[in-house]
This record gives C-alpha cells, sequence and structure tokens, in this order.
C-alpha cells in the first residue's frame, strides 16, 4: 500500500498550526531519535519502505509509505500499538496546506484508491479518513503525526464524530450498517444493521441526555430512523405513505430538539422529536414564485455569475446538464444552516439561493445563480452569513461572498465532489473525484479573495474603457508564406489527391479557402449588443445536449441577427449552425465569420421570400434534376412530393443529417473549394444517386423521413456525380446566371446583407416590440392586479374575520345564555335535591343518633364486663391468695396440733398439757384470725352491693349478668361460712 501526502506551509500561523521549517526525511529521524528508529523497524517487519523525493519544480515535499497490498489486507485487529508517522505541512498562496491520496500498486502498475468519507473532529485539530476499500486513516494537525487504524470499515459512506465521546466516530455504509470506532484506541464498538439503504445524513439534537434515550436521526435513501447512539436500536421509524412524493431532507435543526423533513414536491416539515408530530410546514419554492412575482417594476434580486463578462468568447461548463437531474424530485438541491443556526440557505436546481428563518421558516433573502447550481453548501463562521462554500454542478468548489455578489472565488476548478468544513470554520477538506482530499486554509482564501477584489477595483478604477477581443489565431496570424503555400489551385489538387483536407489544417485551410478577416473588435461590438429578443424566445426551445455547444450556437445566432436582422426570424438557422460549432467549439469568431461568408454567397438566395423556403433556389435544383431524371420528378409528383421536401431539409441542416462526421467534413472541404452554386449540384446527386430506393418507398411519409435519416452513400461517387453535372449542365439551368461569384468578407468590416423582404422584417420587428409592449403593459395590469387582488383578498380577510368574530360572538352570548338558562335548572333541581337530602340527613341523624346511644350502652356494658373481668381476676387472686394462708393456716394448725398432741402425751407423761401452757398466745392468734376474716368478709360485702343498686335501671340482659354475679357472691360466701366453721371446729378441738 502506497501512501502518498502532498503538504505546503509557510513560516507563519495558518489556522492554528505553528510554523515549522521542515527538512529531509533523514533530518527528522534523526532529530526524533529512538522514536523513528522503532518506526524503521516496524516497517520493516511489515515490508514498508519510506521513500522521499524533492519536486524540482515547485519545492514540494512528497513522503510516499509504501506497502504490498498482500500484507495490507492481512492485517488483523491487534492489540499491538498503533504506529504514528510524522507528515510535513506547507501552505502555498492558494491556501492548499495538506494534499491526502491513496495510492497502491496492484501487478506492477499503481492504482488509485478513491477516498470514500472524510471529517474534522469537534476540536478541529483531526481529520479522519476512509478510502473505498476501507482503510481508516487520523491526521493530527497539532502533532504532525497520521495513523492508520487496526480494522477495515468496508464500503463506508459518512463518517461524523459522536457527541458522546471526543474519540468516537460513527460511520455509516452503503449497505446501511453503522459503526461506531475508537481512532485514538483503534477499537471497533457497537455496530448493527440499522437501515437498507446507503446512510444519507446523519444529524442530533442539542439535548442528549445521560439516559438511554440518546437519540440521532438517520436518513436512508428515503427512509428516516430515530436511532439510539449508545445502542444503536432504533427506536423510531418515521414512514410516510404518500405515493406521489418522497422523503428527501431529515435533519436536526441547529441549536433545537426539533428536526425538519424535506420531501420531493418541495415541502419543509418541522416535527417534534418528543411527539413525533407536524409542528408547521413551508412552500419555500412557492414563497420565492410569489415574491418574484410581486417584486416592484424597478427592483431586482442580487445575481451571482461564476463567468467574467469579458470572457464571453471562453465556453466554460458551468451550468448544469438537465440529464444529471430529475425534476420528479423537486427543484430542492441541498441545504445548509448559517454558524448560529437562526438561518437556513436551500440551493434550487433553476439556479437559486434562498435564505430562511430557522424559527419561522419564513424567506427573508433570494440570489439568482445566473450560470451554475450548487448541489453542496457550508457557511463560514465568520464574517457571519456572509461566506458561502459550495459545489457546483460541474463539480467545481467555489467561495461566494452573499455581501458582494461581484465577489467570489473558485477554490478547485474540477473534480471536486463534497466538501466538509471544520467547526471553527478555519479548515476546509475537498474530496475529489480522481481520489484525493485537499485540506484548505480558510482564511489564506478569504484574504485571497480580499486581495482579488482590492485588485480589480483598482484595475477598474484605471481602466474605464472595455477590455478588447484578442487577435484570432487562425486568420490574423497567417503569414505571407503560409498564404502563398495555401493558395487554392495547390488545395484543389490536394483535395483531388485525397479527397478531403488533413484533419490537423482543415480549419487553418477553411480560413483560408474562405479568406475570413478575423475581425475581432467588429465581432465583440456585435456581442456586446446582446441576443436580440426573437433570438432568445427561440432558443429556448432548442434541444442540444452540450450545454457549452449550445450557448456558442446561441451566441453565434445572436451576432448574426445583430448582422442582418431576418437571421433572427430563421427556424433553420440553429441546425445550419450546430454542425460547425461542434467541429469549433471554442473559436467562436471563426465559426460566426464562416456562417456569414456562407450566407453572403452560398445562401444568397435562401431569405428572398423569408419566411417561405426559397423556391428560386430549390427551382434550380428541381429544374436539374427534371432534366437529368425525369422519372424520378414524376414520381415525386405522383406523391405530390414538393422540392421543399427532397432539397430543403438537406440544404437547411447543411447535410449534417444525413451524412456522418467525417462524411461531412470532406464534404464540406469540397464545397468550400467550389464555387458557391456547388450545394444545388450536390442536392441533385444525391437524389439521382439514391433513386433505386427512394423509388421504392411506398408512400410520401417515408420519403419525406428518408431526407432526414443517415442513408449509407459514397461519398467520392456523390462529389464526383455533383462536379459531373456542374460541368455538363446547360447555360439555360446553371446557377451561376443567377448567384454571384464567390466574394470574400473584408477586413474590418462586415458588410450588409440585403437579399430579404426587409419591409416584412421591419413589419415583424413592429409586431414584436408592439407585443412586447403589449406583453409589458398586460403584466404591469396583472401585476397591477395582483397587488389589488392581495389588497382585496386582505380587506376581504379583514371583513371576513370581522363577521366571523361577529358570528362568534353571537354564538357566543347564544351558547352563555342557553348556559345561564342550564344551569338556573340545575340550581333549581339542586335545591329540590338539597330539601330531600336534608329530609334523608334528619332521618339518617336520628338513626345515628339512636346507634349512638346503643353504641354508648354497649361501650358502657362492655367496660363493665371488663371491669368485672378486673374485678373477678382480682377475686380469683385473692382466692388464691387466701387459700394459700388457709392452707398455710391449717399447715399451722396441724403443726400446733402435733405439738398439742406432742405436748399432751408428754403431759400426760410428765406433767401439766401443753393446751394450759400456750393457751394464751392461741387465743390471740385465733383473735387476730376472727379480725381477719371479717374485714375480709366486709370488703366483699361491699363490692357486691354496689354493682347490684347500679343495675337496677338496665336491661333485662344487665339483670342476668347481675344475677350471676350475685350467684358467685353467695358461692364465695359459703366459701367463708365453710373455712370459719372449720376453724371454728378446729378451735373446739384444739
Amino acid at each position: 500500500m502506497d501512501r502518498i501526502i502532498k503538504s505546503e506551509f509557510k513560516k507563519e500561523e495558518i489556522t492554528g498550526i505553528p510554523a515549522v521549517t521542515l527538512h529531509g526525511i533523514e533530518n527528522s529521524m534523526q532529530d526524533d531519535g529512538d522514536d523513528h528508529t522503532d518506526v524503521e523497524e516496524d516497517l520493516t517487519e511489515e515490508e514498508l519502505e519510506l521513500l522521499t523525493h524533492q519536486d524540482a519544480d515547485t519545492g514540494d515535499s512528497d513522503v510516499t509509505l509504501t506497502q504490498p497490498e498482500e500484507a495490507a489486507r492481512s492485517v488483523p485487529l491487534s492489540d499491538a500499538p498503533m504506529r504514528k508517522y510524522p507528515f510535513k505541512l506547507k501552505q502555498s498562496e492558494s491556501g492548499n496546506v495538506l494534499t491526502v491520496h491513496h495510492t497502491i500498486k496492484e501487478a506492477g502498475q499503481p492504482v488509485r484508491i478513491q477516498i470514500a468519507a472524510c471529517c474534522f473532529n469537534e476540536l478541529s485539530n483531526k481529520l479522519v479518513v476512509i478510502d473505498k476499500r476501507g482503510n481508516v486513516f487520523v491526521f493530527d494537525f497539532v502533532r504532525k503525526r497520521y495513523w492508520r487504524l487496526g480494522f477495515r470499515m468496508p464500503k463506508a459512506k459518512l463518517i461524523r464524530q459522536s457527541p458522546l465521546h471526543a474519540s468516537d466516530y460513527i460511520v455509516g455504509n452503503k449497505t446501511g450498517h453503522i459503526y461506531i470506532i475508537d481512532v485514538d484506541n483503534s477499537i471497533l464498538g457497537v455496530h448493527a444493521e440499522v437501515g437498507s439503504a446507503a446512510l444519507e445524513e446523519l444529524s442530533w439534537s442539542n439535548r442528549l441526555p445521560n439516559a438511554r434515550t440518546s437519540n440521532a436521526l438517520m436518513r436512508f435513501g428515503s427512509d428516516a430512523l430515530l436511532v439510539n447512539l449508545h445502542t444503536l436500536q432504533v427506536s423510531h421509524q418515521l414512514d410516510f405513505d404518500e405515493s406521489r412524493y418522497t422523503l428527501k431532507f431529515a435533519a436536526f435543526l441547529p441549536n433545537s430538539d426539533q428536526f425538519f423533513i424535506g420531501f420531493s414536491n418541495d415541502s419543509l416539515h418541522v416535527w417534534s422529536s418528543h411527539s413525533l408530530g407536524t409542528l408547521r410546514m413551508a412552500q419555500p419554492i412557492k414563497a420565492r414564485n410569489r415574491k418574484l412575482r410581486l417584486l416592484p417594476a424597478g427592483e431586482s434580486i442580487p445575481e451571482i455569475v461564476l463567468r467574467c463578462p469579458d470572457d464571453s468568447d471562453l465556453e466554460e461548463d458551468l451550468t448544469f446538464d438537465c440529464q444529471d437531474y430529475d425534476f420528479a424530485d423537486g427543484l430542492l438541491l441541498s441545504y445548509c444552516f448559517t454558524p448560529d443556526g437562526n438561518k437556513m440557505c436551500l440551493s434550487t436546481l433553476d439556479g437559486y439561493l434562498l435564505l430562511l428563518s430557522v424559527a419561522t421558516f419564513d424567506l427573508e433573502k433570494i440570489y439568482r445563480l445566473t450560470d451554475f447550481t450548487l448541489h453542496q453548501m457550508a457557511f463560514l463562521s465568520q464574517p457571519k452569513e456572509r461566506i458561502v462554500f459550495g459545489i457546483t454542478a460541474r463539480n467545481q468548489a467555489v467561495m461566494l461572498d452573499l455581501a458582494n455578489t461581484d465577489h467570489k472565488l473558485i477554490v478547485q476548478s474540477s473534480n471536486a465532489r463534497s466538501l466538509s468544513l471544520s467547526r471553527d470554520g478555519k479548515l476546509l477538506s475537498v474530496t475529489s473525484r480522481c481520489g484525493e482530499v485537499n485540506v484548505w486554509s480558510t482564511c489564506r482564501i478569504f484574504n485571497a479573495l480580499q486581495a482579488q477584489t482590492r485588485c480589480l477595483s483598482q484595475v477598474k478604477s484605471t481602466f474605464k474603457q472595455p477590455k478588447s477581443l484578442p487577435a484570432c489565431i487562425v486568420g490574423g496570424g497567417v503569414s505571407k508564406e503560409l498564404r502563398h503555400l495555401l493558395n487554392p489551385q495547390r488545395l484543389k489538387t490536394m483535395l483531388k489527391e485525397y479527397g478531403c483536407y488533413p484533419e490537423k489544417y482543415r480549419y487553418l485551410i477553411w480560413t483560408s479557402l474562405l479568406d475570413l478577416p478575423c475581425n475581432g473588435p467588429q465581432f465583440q461590438e456585435l456581442i456586446k449588443l446582446g441576443a436580440p429578443l426573437m433570438v432568445r424566445n427561440r432558443a429556448k426551445k432548442l434541444r442540444i445536449r452540450n450545454d457549452q455547444q449550445r450557448r456558442v450556437v446561441i451566441k453565434i445566432w445572436s451576432c448574426l441577427a445583430q448582422w442582418c436582422k431576418v437571421l433572427a426570424h430563421a427556424d433553420f438557422l440553429p441546425h445550419l449552425i450546430f454542425p460547425f460549432v461542434k467541429q469549433m467549439p471554442k473559436n467562436s469568431l471563426v465559426c460566426f465569420e464562416l456562417i456569414a461568408t456562407l450566407v453572403l454567397n452560398h445562401f444568397q438566395l435562401w431569405f428572398e421570400f423569408h419566411p417561405l423556403p426559397p423556391s428560386n433556389y430549390l427551382a434550380m435544383c428541381e429544374n436539374i434534376l427534371q432534366h437529368c431524371d425525369e422519372q424520378l420528378c414524376k414520381f415525386y409528383k405522383s406523391h405530390e412530393i414538393l422540392p421543399k421536401d427532397f432539397a430543403w431539409p438537406l440544404l437547411s441542416t447543411a447535410f449534417s443529417e444525413v451524412l456522418e462526421e467525417q462524411q461531412w467534413l470532406s464534404l464540406w472541404d469540397n464545397i468550400f473549394s467550389e464555387q458557391p452554386w456547388f450545394p444545388v449540384f450536390l442536392v441533385v446527386a444525391y437524389n439521382l444517386i439514391h433513386r433505386e430506393i427512394i423509388v421504392r418507398l411506398p408512400d410520401k411519409r417515408s420519403v419525406l423521413s428518408f431526407f432526414h435519416d443517415q442513408n449509407p452513400v459514397d461519398l467520392s461517387k456523390l462529389l464526383s456525380k455533383a462536379r459531373k453535372l456542374m460541368s455538363k449542365c446547360a447555360l439555360a439551368l446553371h446557377p451561376q446566371r443567377f448567384m454571384q461569384r464567390f466574394s470574400p468578407i473584408p477586413k474590418g468590416v462586415y458588410p450588409k446583407f440585403l437579399k430579404y423582404p426587409s419591409e416584412w422584417i421591419d413589419e415583424q420587428e413592429d409586431q414584436a416590440v408592439s407585443l412586447i409592449k403589449h406583453n409589458q403593459e398586460i403584466d404591469a395590469r396583472i401585476r397591477h392586479l395582483e397587488l389589488e387582488e392581495v389588497k382585496i383578498m386582505e380587506r376581504l380577510e379583514n371583513g371576513l374575520k370581522q363577521e366571523e368574530h361577529a358570528r362568534r360572538l353571537k354564538e357566543m352570548e347564544k351558547v352563555y345564555q342557553d348556559t345561564i338558562h342550564r344551569e338556573e335548572e340545575r340550581i333549581t333541581c339542586q335545591r329540590k335535591m338539597l330539601l330531600t337530602y336534608q329530609m334523608e340527613v334528619r332521618r339518617r341523624k336520628s338513626e345515628v343518633i339512636t346507634k349512638l346511644q346503643e353504641s354508648e350502652q354497649r361501650r358502657k356494658i362492655l367496660e363493665m364486663e371488663k371491669d368485672m373481668d378486673l374485678l373477678m381476676h382480682s377475686i380469683e387472686r385473692e382466692r388464691r391468695r387466701h387459700n394459700q394462708e388457709m392452707q398455710l393456716a391449717e399447715d399451722e394448725i396441724r403443726n400446733q396440733e402435733m405439738e398439742l398432741l406432742a405436748q399432751r402425751y408428754y403431759s400426760d407423761t410428765e406433767g401439766a398439757p401443753l393446751a394450759q401452757k400456750y393457751y394464751d398466745k392461741i387465743q390471740k392468734l385465733c383473735s387476730q384470725r376472727d379480725q381477719l376474716q371479717k374485714n375480709l368478709r366486709d370488703m366483699t360485702m361491699e363490692q357486691l352491693r354496689t354493682p347490684a343498686t347500679s343495675s337496677v335501671q338496665f336491661s333485662p340482659h344487665l339483670v342476668d349478668i347481675e344475677n350471676s354475679i350475685f350467684e358467685i357472691q353467695r358461692e364465695f360466701t359459703e366459701i367463708i361460712t365453710t373455712d370459719t366453721t372449720t376453724l371454728e371446729y378446729r378451735r373446739n378441738l384444739s
């Protein structure tokens, strides 16, 4: 793989790049030290060679990296560090800082690989380039290094830097695949097949949140998709069901989250990215036509012309060819936004620039592109909304100043395919059809435009007179020796020997034979008169594919019409001029004088009865044909075929329809070498040679088409037949009786041709002038009526608005009255409902009070039950405690009984009993026990008495509860009584 980088740079700062002094590659390697040693080793391992050569003429430094294509194809996705190689930057006076092209060797022959896409990064310090084989190269303008990534992007179509990460780029190819690549680390990231066609446009809004809803708008042909930039998943697909028109543009508006859609019917729709609904619509072509139609009479729109007005004789391919465009796609060609995003610029197929406001899409300015169209544009950031870079339909990169339409500059004269402007506007890249990318410094180009403007202004102020046309090289520069060599007798001898003149000197020989004077100043004066109205109107109907040749034909026709009025009314003249223009497209002067010489000599009888065919001239052809072949003339008469049918088609087209190119040139070599009446015998000879074919044609239509079709013919036989007829023609029939011999155009003047009906021409011109005035009056009246219509429509609109306002007020009053009536009925109904509700509320209130009372009773009962439960628990606890005490007392009594028994036993055995000994203590203990039982009984009875008195006034349910309580008290009393009896019994026992 060969890698060639051309660059030019001066010792000053251009676009923020520091100036450096560049030396040979050996010096650079010594300066960089070990880094270049590693590079050399790496290049050796990859079979790369570093070649350097110096251009002897210009001094430009070319650095060539050569790598075999097999090695290039075998580069894997490796983790090895990328090798970065140095490149040099220079600056020429034209402003070109870098030229990048990719050349490889295949089968020993150099092959240029075209560049598919390129773009600058957001900081404008890197350029990423992808060729059509998928190789990705990155150029760092700050470090003066470039490197190639370790993978390929096949069929790349478009590349843009990702708004999410500074080192990421989004690449779209021709098959609808989208890739995200990291150019700093050579990493191929997320990729997916998003569309089904090539990626044409890519844009995003100014709001890219961190969430997964970061959408970009992508257009694949006639399909538009909203794609998530993180996952490359399609979030929305914009479908259009209208079959009459298709999608052309789709992009986000600058500094907005809205996007616009352009269709092939030239309508623009602004959509919301949230609701995906149409917010507003615009028709810029209709707005332009309306503004042009209502333009005041003394006002005009600015015009931009690429071709200099003084170069009228230099034909350049500046305008577009209709075959290159599909008019079914509408007139809008391309769009771009101003750097601040406030205005939108549209270019049209019919040569206009439209400036629209982005906020309202109203048409603000119109510019007329006279001789070119733009199919790609970009605005320069400074000066604001003024400088436009564009690519014309003829592949020229141009720079236009919208503030001064006379100031323009052709940056690249040919092969420009697309352009890209850096974000800061300091660098411009132009991708060429020849396979290279040119990087330009916009400040240097702008300075060149300013210098050119100053120079032109100084020249115009110094030289007031117009520039004269340079002398013709062919006629004016012929020396006496050359004229002696081009003697007519010598030339006729050469023609008789070879049948034609040498192609290299043919036009020089024609000039000598016709003795053309090359009156340059006189021709320039005719050009300055412009095209007559008749020529301009009829030129619109010319069908010539090559636009350059079409312009030359119109220019020569205009000069002939200014020289002789009748030629402006001759419809056949463009068909007569065209074959000569096709052979001499760059020399209009010679072509004009050649046709003028033919009109003065060979065609001198063609305009006697204009606009009718030249009957006298055609009668000579018919008389000679009648004399030579009566049967053929009878055949023509039987089919009602006149001389204007079998002779005039040949003459009016100069035999160009029936002969191929070389035969036509040889024929006119012979015509220019003979007398002016020789074409009469050529017409007769052509009919006689094809006699057998003509008489076998079935009808008149076939015969008429025969003289408009190219038929095989032996040119030498045709010329021999014509010369034989001319030599043997009777004097009574010979055209020399009616035509003058050849007379050339004199030097320094164009003699007038007056053999035409001048009165009819003057009458036609008077009628044309009157028609023009009438048309102008009609146009003025139409314009006046349109203005009145606009005013009437405004008045009608205001009247309709007032009427509609009054009608709506009346409808509003009626609506209000109906509303008030309905409200009154509703209020009455609500009052009735309110009374009903009040009654219902009273009833419900009583029910609620009753329920509240019952609820209160139930609450009190529950509280009483709770108290009873607490009392029962306390009683149960007291009973258990009492039982424990009783058990302890019983145990104590038993112990005492056992002691008494023991004492009794001992007393019986030893002396006095124990009862007598401890009688006082036992009595005291019994009295304490009785007091305790009495206190307990009083306390219990008091608690039982209190609920009994309060429960009298309750319901039977409460009585049952009280009975149950009395039953419990009775059982408790029995228990106490039993315990007391037991204690007394035990006391008695003791």
